[in-house]
């Protein structure tokens, strides 16, 4: 299957399941808002492509959870793998150089996630965030670094998570998505729009707290 075909399969599951769960997202909401919020700390990591390329995306994020069931935040994302293109140029004296540029992305984030069905073990959710950053080059030559490229960007990456729990704190979990770029770099003129997804294991750090020390203040909080 070839990159579009599985990022047109990857839209319609994602937006399949955001109009099914709608009208239920609305009545959870207004439940959820009446409960008391409790602090979300994550991090994690998701695959993506920038053209033909693998492009990691890892970010960090807080926020607060309200009713297990809505959760709401911010983070801060940046692309992990190392993509690279060649420059050619002369300097200042006339002699052809050639330098070996850097691609940087990072953005920060809001988000904001839903879960339609929850049980002991089984939790289906829907996340979404809008991110608004930048991406360019970067280089070096004769000891100086350099910037090249660099534009805003503003993002868009609904996703679908499922996530098994194997125990209270420890689980696996399977999400799929997109990253659509609502404000693309047109100096770097690459395609950012891409499929992602991310497979692995997780630790729900505010379970293990409660599962090691019951009976703390801090866990009666969490």
């Amino acid at each position: 299957m070839n990159q579009r075909r599985f990022l047109f399969f990857v839209f319609l599951s994602v937006f399949g399941s955001v109009v099914s769960a709608q009208t239920e997202m609305m009545d959870t909401l207004r439940t959820a808002l009446q409960y008391k919020p409790k602090p979300l700390v994550g991090f994690g990591g998701r695959n993506s492509f920038i053209q033909n390329s693998r492009a990691d995306i890892w970010g960090i994020n807080a926020g607060i959870s309200l009713h297990k069931r809505v959760r709401i935040g911010a983070g801060y994302n940046y692309m992990s793998s190392d993509l690279t293109q060649v420059l050619n140029f002369n300097d200042q004296t006339g002699v052809a150089q050639s330098v070996l540029m850097h691609m940087k992305l990072r953005y920060v984030s809001a988000y904001f996630e839903y879960v339609y069905f929850k049980n002991k073990h089984w939790e289906f959710s829907i996340p979404v965030q809008m991110g608004f950053g930048n991406s360019e080059y970067v280089f070096s030559f004769k000891g100086t670094n350099y910037e090249r490229d660099n534009q805003s960007i503003v993002l868009y990456e609904p996703m679908v998570q499922t996530d098994y729990y194997i125990f209270s704190w420890l689980g696996v979990e399977a999400d799929v998505g997109l990253r659509l770029m609502l404000k693309n770099n047109q100096a770097i003129g690459k395609n950012f729009n891409s499929p992602m997804y991310a497979f692995g294991m997780f630790i729900a750090w505010d379970q293990l707290y409660k599962t090691l020390f019951p009976n703390t203040r801090l866990a009666g909080k969490l």
